[in-house]
């Protein structure tokens, strides 16, 4: 099993900001035989996911509507499911009536076959990873992604973040402009005053680029978008 996991273990130890967590995501769900990965982290007492991370960009708009509403009927329901721990396979049988819309919305976001396990601390639920797609894990790779599931979810909890993130989206011609000024030592106001737009225009690029990365400020953001060739 050791060699299965310990090409992972490096990159996980040296990831710094939620992007970097994603594409250890995408790399499990790929060398395990699925099409993509989730990690939530939920609140103390389940209601809230606090902190969502997916390598399927097209699910990013239903998690932030996820927990805005907090569209879980029931914690107990979740608790009782995930509290089983172990590796959780579920598949298409699971709906026995083709025209429920819980079938319907699992579908549009590539979640009717899925791999979960229940991420636990002091015998409570503190989160969970997915894995979606149809695969079938020996107890060997079982034991393996349970593994790099914690330790994945360790160094995000070291980032105390909250939110939805994503596969990164591209950085639009402006962004990267706003960016490669911001590199070059630019002010706010220089930089807006050269792009001939406002402080306030510059700063709100500045912030939809955080968000994509999951990074704190503007000179993280910077360094961050440099480091992964975003340029």
């Amino acid at each position: 099993m050791l060699a299965l996991v310990e090409r992972y273990f490096e990159t996980i130890r040296q990831s710094r900001i939620d992007v970097d967590i994603i594409d250890v995501l995408r790399d499990l769900a790929d060398g395990f035989g699925f099409r993509s990965g989730y990690l939530i982290e939920y609140s103390e007492d389940l209601s809230t996911a606090l902190h969502v991370l997916d390598s399927n960009a097209s699910r990013r708009g239903w998690w932030k509507d996820y927990m805005a509403r907090g569209l879980r009927a029931s914690t107990e329901v979740i608790s009782e499911m995930l509290g089983r721990g172990g590796v959780l396979a579920f598949s298409s049988a699971r709906f026995t009536d083709p025209d429920d819309p819980m079938l319907a919305f699992a579908r549009q976001y590539d979640m009717v076959e899925c791999t979960l396990l229940p991420i636990s601390h002091d015998g409570k639920l503190v989160g969970v990873a997915g894995f979606c797609g149809a695969a079938t894990l020996d107890l060997r790779q079982e034991s393996a992604l349970q593994l790099l599931v914690y330790a994945l979810f360790a160094q995000v909890r070291t980032f105390r973040n909250i939110g939805v993130v994503t596969q990164a989206d591209p950085l639009t011609p402006r962004e990267k402009e706003v960016i490669a000024l911001s590199a070059d030592g630019l002010t706010s106001n220089e930089i807006a005053s050269q792009l001939g737009m406002s402080a306030r225009t510059f700063n709100q690029h500045v912030d939809n680029v955080a968000n994509k990365l999951g990074t704190k400020n503007r000179a993280h953001t910077v360094a961050e978008v440099i480091r992964h060739h975003m340029l």
